[in-house]
């Protein structure tokens, strides 16, 4: 009788762990979207200041987005007339271009 039993929630598990990885695939593919959705929103914008290009990067603080800057991975910001910075989209369309091909084959 153990046996059967074990069997079946053995079976149970297996079937459990299809679903929760089933789940994890749609949902994955869910935040991805809505990540690609935000930043294509985002890259409509005339101007990108510090905390949208934070968003863009992936959420990245303020002082990380001065060293991509420094760095020259994003280029220098433009200032408006109350000299915050900002950016354009063709300004970051490059930075994230090259990001990506980092993050798909990074070492």
């Amino acid at each position: 009788m153990n046996g059967v039993i074990g069997i079946e929630l053995g079976l149970l598990e297996q079937m459990l762990r299809d679903i929760v990885k089933t789940e994890m695939v749609e949902v994955r593919e869910e935040i991805k979207q809505t990540i690609i959705s935000k930043r294509e929103e985002l890259l409509q914008e005339e101007r990108l200041y510090t905390d949208q290009v934070r968003e863009l990067f992936g959420k990245k603080s303020r002082k990380t987005i001065a060293n991509y800057t420094r760095a020259g991975i994003i280029p220098q910001p433009q200032r408006d007339i109350s000299d915050r910075p900002y950016w354009t989209p063709d300004q970051l369309k490059m930075a994230l271009h090259l990001r990506g091909i980092k993050t798909k084959f990074s070492v």
